[in-house]
Parts: C-alpha cells; sequence; structure tokens
C-alpha cells in the first residue's frame, strides 16, 4: 500500500485504521445501532490505550488543519460584525477536514476555541460569567474588543437559525456579556449552531 493510495480518499484512511487493528468490527451485542445495508459493519475502538491515541493524535490533525488555513478572513468577519462572512468561513474550513463522526456540541466548542487559542488572542473557555458559564470568550485589548460565543448542536439542519437564535438568548438570559462592557470598547455577541460539517453565525 502506498501513501498515494492512502490519500486518494478518506474510505482508504477509514480502511487502513481497521485493516492495521486501530479499530476492530463490533460484536453484534455490542452494536446498539441498525446498520441500513448488509454491506456496512460498524466498527469500535478496541481499546482505552488505542482510545487515548485518537483523542490525542486526531485533535492534533484538526488543530494543524486549522493552524495551517488562512484565519484572517474569518478573524476580520468575526471583529468587524459580519456573520455571513465569517458563516463561509466556518464553513470552508468543516469541509476541509476528515470526517469526526462523534458529532457532538463539545467537540464544535474545542474545536472552535482552538482556532484562536494560537492566533495571540486571549480566549477564555467554560469560564463563569454573569450567570452561568460561557462557551468561548475572545478578547482582543489592542482593539478594545471582545466577542463572547455560544455554541450549539442540532441534528436537524433545518434547525440551525433556531438553535442561533437560542444561543443568543442565552447570552442574553445569562448575562454573559455585562461584565465586560465597561473594559472594552466594543462587547461582540454570537451564537453559532453545527451540524454536522456546516454551521451558522449570527450576530446579536
Amino acid at each position: 500500500m502506498t501513501y498515494d493510495y492512502l490519500h486518494a480518499s478518506e474510505d482508504n484512511l477509514w480502511s487502513v485504521l481497521y485493516l492495521t487493528g486501530y479499530l476492530t468490527k463490533a460484536l453484534f451485542d455490542q452494536a446498539e445501532v441498525v446498520l441500513p445495508e448488509k454491506t456496512e459493519s460498524l466498527l469500535i475502538i478496541p481499546n482505552a490505550e488505542i482510545r487515548e491515541i485518537f483523542e490525542t493524535t486526531i485533535k492534533k490533525w484538526f488543530d494543524e488543519i486549522a493552524r495551517s488555513w488562512d484565519r484572517k478572513t474569518l478573524f476580520h468577519a468575526i471583529w468587524s460584525g459580519d456573520s455571513e462572512t465569517a458563516t463561509s468561513e466556518m464553513n470552508k474550513l468543516l469541509r476541509k477536514t476528515i470526517s469526526y463522526h462523534d458529532y457532538k456540541e463539545d467537540f464544535y466548542h474545542a474545536f472552535f476555541a482552538g482556532i484562536f487559542a494560537d492566533a495571540a488572542y486571549s480566549v477564555e473557555s467554560n469560564k463563569e460569567h454573569g450567570e452561568g458559564r460561557s462557551d468561548v470568550i475572545v478578547c482582543a485589548p489592542e482593539n478594545g474588543q471582545v466577542a463572547v460565543f455560544e455554541v450549539k448542536y442540532t441534528d436537524n439542519p433545518q434547525k440551525l437559525s433556531d438553535e442561533c437564535d437560542v444561543a443568543l438568548r442565552q447570552i442574553d438570559e445569562r448575562m454573559y456579556a455585562k461584565e465586560f462592557e465597561d473594559a472594552y470598547d466594543q462587547v461582540l455577541c454570537y451564537g453559532i449552531a453545527f451540524f454536522k460539517k456546516r454551521c451558522m453565525i449570527k450576530k446579536k
């Protein structure tokens, strides 16, 4: 097997992981889902050691992809309040990354925070603000700006807009942005909703 074959498609990557034992076929009594076709098999991570490799290595892959991507357009959109461009840029990044089938809110939360974490911004994640814990706070002190993000996940792409609205209401009701109003010239509040490789960003 050559590297060209490995990189030719995402399916080849998962095949290699299966053939090398990093994924194994689940026993019938381990399967919690009904597979739609007989040609499909349910694969599992075989043990805790390999699970740790997945958690660290795959996260590193995502971080490297994010760092190699030119984020200037996204950052400019965020600090100028352009939610449409921010949505477009985030969708481009999501499409570039390999599939991550564990689509959960905490994964997207960490993924989004990581985009800003190594870009000379001050990033706070899951810290107490107002009357709760805000998802992500990004500060740009030199510009007198702070951005408050609340992240949601939906299993229905038609509800992306609704989930953004829910996120924005949560920012208001729990007063996540209030403590920054005196210290910063501009406080930007964003609701972000994810569905697999798609997202929508709305500004208050």
